[in-house]
Parts: C-alpha cells; structure tokens; sequence
C-alpha cells in the first residue's frame, strides 16, 4: 500500500499544473480505480497490488487467469475484454496498460510480459475459433508470448502462435501472424519488419 502512496504522489507532483481541482479529481479518479479492481476483477485467480480498473472490463475465465501488480485496464468507452477457456491460461505481467475495446482470448495460452502496452481495440487470440471448412469444431491453440516492453498499436491483432520480442512495436492496425524479433518496428498486413530499435537506447529511456 506504501508503494501505490507513492505512485500516487508522485503523479500528483507531475500534475501539479493542473491547479488544486484538477489535481484532487485525478488523484480521486486514482483512489476509485484502485477500489473497483477488486470488484470487477473477482473472477481471476489472482491480481497483483496496486491494479487498477478505469471502467468495468468484461472477465470470462473458464481456466487460469494472473495480472501482474500495477497493471491498468482502461475500459473508457468500450470494455476491455478478457477470456479463457477450460484449461487455458493467461498471465498478465507487471504494469502493464490494456486500453478500451482490446480483447485477449487464452484457450491455450497466452503471456504478456511486463510494461507491455496495448492500444485500442487491440486483439490477441491463440486460436482462429472456426476451421476453414469445418466451421463448427475449434482449431487447437497455439500459445502466444508477448515479451517485456512490447507496445501493441491499435487495432492490431496478435495470431496463434505468435512471439513478439522485447522492446518491440507493433505498427497501427497491423497483422501479426509470424514471430517478431526483440527490439523491431513491424506493420502491416500482414507485418513485416520496417526499423531496428537500438537496445542501448532503449534501456537509458
């Protein structure tokens, strides 16, 4: 509880320009999201302090569910959406940002690392849900990793069997169907790799 105190002054510190009112409703806004995790998280096995839920997110776990401490779902305008199936896994790591209308759906598995960032109706799913021809029976997850410091743009999907790699970005909109190599740009559909990212920069930021 020490560590969110702190967290919470030192946001109130950075806000400061706002004046006396826009300083008190953040840090309520603050204090509200922290008391509602709680609540509208009942339904994953176990949350880690200090997460916090802007909005109230959609929770459907039918297997194993973990989010990691200081982790943040914004469910603002749209939900964010959360699923397993039986027998299936997802791990949340540490301070971690979900923004409004992403949907993460572990039938197998799916891992996100620590500091990974999720923009907006973002879609990460281990398993296509419908066969080619056969539209009534699931195909088999493959199981998906996002690795530390990932940051995931909007509207892109993350396909079965995927590993994205350290420090890496995912582009706008973008496809991901194939591993992504640890500090790489990637966009389009479906993404391929458009810059390397220096990791000696990448650790000073």
């Amino acid at each position: 509880m020490l560590e969110q105190w702190a967290k919470l002054r030192e946001k109130l510190a950075r806000d400061r320009n706002l004046g006396v009112a826009g300083v008190a409703r953040k840090g309520l806004r603050y204090l509200r999201e922290l008391a509602t995790a709680p609540l509208y998280l009942r339904a994953v096995d176990s949350v880690g302090e200090g997460v916090r839920t802007l909005g109230k997110p959609r929770v459907e776990n039918l297997g194993t569910m973990h989010i990691g401490r200081g982790t943040l779902l914004r469910s603002v305008n749209v939900p964010v959406e959360l699923a397993t199936g039986a027998g299936g896994t997802l791990v949340v790591g540490e301070d971690v940002r979900i923004n409004y209308g992403v949907s993460i759906g572990a039938m197998g598995s799916v891992t996100l690392g620590d500091r990974v960032r999720i923009g907006p109706y973002a879609m990460i799913i281990d398993t296509e849900f419908h066969g080619v021809y056969d539209r009534d029976t699931m195909p088999a997850p493959r199981p998906i990793v996002i690795e530390d410091d990932v940051w995931i743009g909007a509207k892109a999907s993350i396909m079965p069997g995927v590993r994205v790699g350290k420090g890496s970005i995912v582009g706008v909109s973008s496809v991901v169907s194939t591993d992504v190599p640890p500090f790489t740009v990637v966009m389009g559909i479906p993404a391929r790799p458009v810059k390397k990212l220096d990791p000696e920069q990448f650790k000073k930021s």
